[in-house]
């Protein structure tokens, strides 16, 4: 006799998309200004998700997933009774070194995080570009 153990999708805990020190939890874009030419940390998080949500990354239509490094963590932990355990994903997509153009200003940078047969979830911050003029660089 067999027991027939039945995997349903899952739905996403949370994903989180930072940038530089500015972090969206919520679906609301948020605007973040950046530095011509001054790399940033980018990162996005998918927390939940069975199977494994696809990240993907992207600037208006362009995909730039690419540019990522990419990591799946599997935690075990225990389930409800009857000695069953269930496992938690973590999808990190991340880039330690994001250098913001002059032709991204005013777009929208997507984080987007789906799990098959179910609604993608999307943060987003909107790209505010100040250029290499002396006025607007940081001291």
């Amino acid at each position: 006799m067999y027991n027939v153990i039945s995997l349903v999708a899952e739905s996403l805990e949370s994903v989180v998309i930072a940038l530089g020190n500015v972090t969206r939890e919520s679906s609301n874009a948020s605007e973040v200004q950046l530095f011509e030419g001054i790399p940033v940390p980018v990162s996005c998080t998918a927390v939940g998700g069975y199977p494994p949500p696809q990240v993907t990354i992207r600037i208006d239509n362009s995909d730039i997933t690419h540019i990522f490094e990419t990591a799946v963590n599997q935690t075990l932990l225990p389930g409800n009774g009857h000695g069953l355990r269930y496992v938690k994903y973590e999808t990190h997509l991340w880039t330690p070194r994001y250098v913001p153009q002059a032709d991204t200003d005013q777009r929208i940078l997507y984080c987007s995080a789906e799990v098959t047969g179910l609604q993608v979830v999307v943060r987003r911050m909107q790209l505010n570009i100040c250029c290499k003029s002396p006025i607007c660089l940081p001291t």
